[in-house]
């Protein structure tokens, strides 16, 4: 049954795509709803409504208030300046990373001039910064993800500028966005270790609700452990003060702290996993300072190399310049002014294994 409903919007999808090249269906014109869709083609709204979502994501069609959804127009502005706004330069861990721009400026092409502003992951700054944007075209941003700002990006999509979203999505915000697939990486560097036979794995994170990307990986880190039934892994979690981000020094104090308890406790953890490398940093200094041997995954918040890691630690690596190719294909797809319903891009990750090549997430040994 469901290979027959895939077959059913496939070809409603094909039949309507091909009314568009041949121009029976003109820009701007409005296709059939869901409902008329349905009916015509004898299948379910569902069906429908899944052809229609179809033409939606080859940028076919686009969705306008009141009136329906009609075809795409195939010219767009010119897109002359485009603002990236991070929320920090951090030039020691490469950040914003130098493949990440490399694939935003392939994806905007040379016509296109790209102006970089860090809001210093202050939120006040940040908000100075979306207001006095200037003369922009569109944005790329890196949000700092405090939700005091989540109003003032909503207003920028709202009121036509293309708006993309990197890395995080601040709750509630309807945009367009492109982040790392953090889940079925997480997903599969824990397979990968509990293939090992870990099953108290601890977890180490900084403390930051508001970031999706945090929230993703321990919902599959929780997903994972509970997998083999290990559902009490609070006590192998430390969630670090985001205030030590930035104090190396106190940083490293607090996860040698965390170490010496997590495996010196009636239950010690035998696996650590980090939800960047800045973490995993502190915990394998910390590993040579205490004569601590454990296994190691890390998920890479951009440079690849940053870590001497030693000898059984995995990475996962994130695809930088696909993640701004990515971010600017959808920036110029939205350049024609047409309002359509926010896109989401998750780009997959590579998992490093030592003695295996890049491993795709679907052939991870468990």
């Amino acid at each position: 049954m469901q290979s027959g409903i895939l077959k059913g919007w496939k070809n409603i999808a094909e039949n309507v795509a091909e009314e568009i090249a041949t121009g029976t269906l003109a820009p701007g014109q409005r296709i059939p709803s869901g409902e008329e869709i349905a009916a015509t083609w004898g299948v379910s709204r569902h069906t429908a409504h899944r052809a229609i979502e179809e033409l939606q994501r080859q940028g076919l069609v686009v969705r306008q208030r009141r009136w329906g959804t009609v075809v795409a127009s195939q010219q767009r502005k010119a897109v002359g300046r485009v603002a990236l706004m991070v929320d920090r330069f951090a030039p020691a861990v490469n950040f914003p990373p130098a493949e990440m721009l490399r694939g935003i400026s392939d994806g905007l092409g040379e016509a296109t001039d790209l102006v970089v502003i860090d809001s210093r992951s202050d939120p006040a700054v940040e908000a100075r910064r979306l207001m006095d944007l200037g003369d922009v075209d569109g944005l790329i941003v890196v949000p700092t993800a405090d939700p005091s700002n989540t109003p003032r990006l909503q207003r920028l999509v709202d009121e036509g500028l293309p708006v993309v979203v990197l890395d995080r999505i601040p709750e509630g915000l309807r945009a367009d966005a492109v982040t790392s697939d953090n889940e079925t990486a997480t997903l599969a560097a824990l397979h990968a270790l509990e293939a090992q036979g870990h099953r108290r794995i601890g977890f180490f994170s900084f403390h930051k609700p508001d970031f999706s990307t945090v929230r993703e990986r321990h919902s599959a880190y929780v997903a994972a452990l509970e997998e083999v039934g290990l559902t009490d892994h609070a006590p192998h979690e430390r969630w670090f003060a985001r205030e030590l981000d930035s104090d190396a020094q106190r940083l490293f104090v607090a996860i040698s702290d965390a170490l010496i308890a997590l495996t010196h406790g009636p239950n010690p953890i035998t696996a650590l996993f980090c939800v960047q490398d800045v973490l995993a940093a502190g915990a394998i200094e910390a590993f040579m300072r205490h004569r601590i041997d454990l296994p190691l995954a890390t998920f890479n918040d951009w440079p690849a190399a940053m870590l001497r890691t030693p000898p059984g630690t995995l990475r996962i690596v994130q695809r930088a310049h696909a993640i701004g190719l990515r971010a600017a294909e959808l920036l110029l797809s939205s350049a024609d002014g047409h309002i359509r319903e926010p896109r989401l891009v998750r780009v997959p990750a590579e998992l490093l294994i030592p003695g295996y090549e890049h491993v795709s997430n679907s052939r991870i040994p468990r």
